[in-house]
């Protein structure tokens, strides 16, 4: 078993390249500070061993100052994460895992350890499949995982080419899956996802959003069109925050 010091992950770096299959599974299933710690580790810029199980040792001061929580959240996070399993499939094998199958908090020191399959790690530190590169710190001032996913959709449009427009539809049953939600009528998904996302986004990120909704004839031939997809465009952002 390898063990790892994420001593390079605590010197100024803030970008992760994480896979977007893992970050879509993390939204649906936990909550924003399992999020934030997911991308914590994301970006560690360390190479990953031979081993099939791993031990990486964190500080747990420097990991709750950079995911600005304090230590019973982390732990309570902690153990949610290690009863957290996600699918993994390859050519062979389709597989379940435990994201953390074991995490000590080692007495009378600031280490936290996790011990992680490989293969979890490899979905963390993607670049080989399709990835999203993540300014982390700004993530972390986020306070809702629904922000966090649409940040993720954001970062993946402005990496489309120069001359592909930066816009992504969503049917409703899309954005439900997508957002780990169940809403019937785009108008609720548009008032508990959409517009406080944006607010949130505009506040504080450099990227934000704009979206419009597409209706069509209703089709039971009368009544008022029907809400069916929306358009969501990337802009970029001066945050509302910084101008104070």
């Amino acid at each position: 078993m390898a063990r790892i010091s994420t001593k390079k992950a605590e010197a100024p770096q803030h970008k992760a390249h994480i896979s977007n299959e893992l970050v879509e599974a993390f939204v649906r299933k936990n909550n924003l500070v399992a999020t934030k710690i997911l991308f914590y580790l994301a970006k560690a810029n360390i190479s990953l061993p031979s081993d099939k199980i791993i031990t990486i040792s964190l500080s747990v001061d420097h990991l709750c100052d950079y995911c600005k929580i304090d230590q019973k959240t982390l732990r309570r996070n902690i153990k949610q994460l290690t009863e957290t399993s996600i699918s993994i499939k390859d050519e062979k094998l389709d597989s379940f895992v435990t994201v953390i199958p074991k995490a000590s908090f080692v007495i009378g020191t600031d280490k936290l350890e996790l011990t992680l399959f490989k293969e979890v790690l490899e979905l963390i530190w993607q670049v080989e499949r399709q990835f999203t590169v993540i300014d982390v710190r700004a993530l972390m001032t986020l306070t809702s995982k629904h922000s966090v996913r649409m940040l993720q959709f954001l970062e993946m449009l402005k990496g489309y080419d120069d001359h592909v427009g930066k816009r992504k539809h969503f049917t409703l049953d899309e954005l439900n899956l997508h957002f780990g939600t169940k809403y019937s009528r785009i108008a609720e998904f548009e008032r508990k996802i959409l517009a406080p996302a944006k607010e949130e986004l505009d506040s504080v990120h450099r990227l934000s959003y704009t979206y419009q909704i597409r209706y069509e004839k209703n089709p039971s031939g009368r009544g008022r069109p029907v809400a069916t997809s929306v358009a969501i465009d990337l802009v970029d952002n001066i945050p509302q925050g910084s101008l104070f």
